[in-house]
């Protein structure tokens, strides 16, 4: 599973160059001088000369810009779409619309890994505290070192993870983080994180269905299109729909895959078919889904981010009940007018 993204540091992603190709083409800066301009600017030299390369392919070679992207690995997941648009004189707005969409599906990707970085930050700080707490615990241990104190249990257990804080304190980051190691390594196993990561990927190919049907393609040829990069059954079920609606109408193949779409996206489709709005209502319902995505792994964040307070409370009132333990016997000794 990867709802992560992967491009750190200086890597530039294909939704830079795609903003800063549809700006300068919208200035009616041509294809391949917008390239070379690109390509200048890049910080990323790799990604650089292969703009540059695509830029002399346009202008010497007379290559289209899919045919220069397709040679050069630039857009690879939508380069039919940049094509269809080239060749019906809607460049630009296939070109607007994609950066919409990855802009749309990258603020979904960035809610979700902050989503996860906060109870990761929360636990880290808590075991940094729950360590530093040792030395609390530590010196309120010898300010109430009284005469036969040390035969207490819990002056012993507090001496016991004073002494031994170190390897208690690695053994338990360790835990944590073998915990979460687990966790990481199995979450596409996780109904919540499954339900999740389907959503954001059927979210990005009902967009492109979308766009693909507004630059001209047929049902099928957009359905074959998406099926490419889709997983799991989805592909299978992108395929039969291809392969069923060049010999029915589109509405019946809708009907074959309801099972598969929540109720109210599927009755928004029908009635954006009955009306000849198909891209729209696929568009529709790829912003829905990235958004449900969105709420529900916001739910499931608030409940593991209560999971992480809980853990902090726990840690404390673990590594302090030998305190509380030790003050609530010496106030009850000395009601009793008796000493340790």
């Amino acid at each position: 599973m990867n709802i992560l993204s992967r491009y750190i540091g200086k890597k530039v992603r294909d939704i830079t160059i795609m903003k800063s190709l549809h700006l300068l083409m919208v200035a009616n800066i041509s294809i391949q001088e917008a390239l070379r301009r690109i390509a200048e600017k890049l910080p990323d030299s790799e990604m650089a000369e292969r703009l540059a390369v695509a830029s002399d392919m346009v202008s010497r070679e007379g290559r289209t810009l899919p045919e220069a992207m397709r040679e050069v690995g630039l857009f690879e997941k939508y380069v039919d779409l940049i094509e269809i648009g080239q060749q019906t004189g809607n460049l630009n707005t296939v070109l607007k619309e994609l950066i919409d969409m990855e802009e749309e599906l990258a603020a979904a990707k960035k809610k979700i890994i902050s989503g996860i970085i906060y109870p990761l930050v929360v636990t880290g700080v808590s075991i940094a505290v729950g360590y530093g707490l040792t030395f609390v615990l530590g010196n309120i241990l010898n300010a109430l070192k009284l005469p036969g104190i040390e035969r207490e249990l819990p002056y012993k257990m507090g001496q016991f993870i004073v002494a031994n804080r170190n390897i208690l304190f690695i053994l338990y980051a360790g835990g944590a983080a073998g915990i979460i190691t687990v966790v990481a390594k199995n979450a596409d196993r996780m109904p919540v994180i499954r339900n999740v990561y389907n959503s954001l990927v059927l979210g990005q190919a009902f967009k492109v269905v979308s766009l693909a049907l507004m630059s001209g393609l047929s049902p099928a040829s957009a359905f074959r299109r998406v099926a490419e990069f889709s997983q799991g059954v989805w592909t299978q079920i992108f395929r039969m729909v291809a392969e069923e609606s060049v010999s029915r109408s589109f509405s019946e193949v809708i009907d074959e895959i309801e099972e598969y779409l929540p109720f109210e996206s599927y009755l928004l489709l029908k009635v954006k078919i009955d009306t000849a709005n198909m891209s729209e209502g696929f568009a529709m319902i790829g912003t829905k889904m990235i958004n449900d995505a969105i709420s529900r792994f916001a739910v499931a964040g608030s409940f593991v981010n209560v999971f992480a307070f809980l853990f902090v409370a726990v840690q404390i009132i673990v590594l302090m009940s030998p305190v509380y333990t030790m003050l609530f016997t010496f106030i009850d000794r000395s009601a009793a007018g008796k000493m340790f």
